[in-house]
């Protein structure tokens, strides 16, 4: 068994914990913030729900965690957090794609940095 299996705990002696997750797609944006609470975060297609929150290194604010709640087993996530350069915007890293057709019918006003 290789280091890399013994450290995420794999029974069959190969990791797949990096492969799996560097072969996600990401997609990045950034949207005005809608008010100074990280809580309220700016609506897209889908319904989200809060699963975690972390600090960032180097950032006085902390990133937002959220899945999809449209739809059951739904495997898109994204996270939120404030933009170093402009606290009144918020950078937004979708991964994964939905499983389903939209929720809502409004589409925000975004610009879009990087996909991959």
């Amino acid at each position: 068994m290789d280091g890399a299996a013994l450290k995420c705990g794999s029974s069959s002696g190969r990791c797949h914990c990096t492969k799996k997750r560097k072969s996600r797609v990401k997609r990045v944006i950034r949207v005005p913030a809608i008010s100074s609470k990280m809580a309220d975060i700016p609506p897209d297609d889908y319904s989200w729900r809060k699963y975690g929150q972390k600090p960032i290194k180097g950032s006085p604010h902390p990133r937002g965690y959220y899945k999809c709640s449209s739809v059951r087993g739904c495997p898109a996530r994204k996270h939120v957090e404030r933009a170093l350069d402009d606290p009144m915007m918020l950078t937004v890293t979708y991964e994964g794609d939905h499983n389903h057709a939209f929720a809502i019918h409004d589409k925000p006003a975004a610009m879009v940095l990087e996909s991959s």
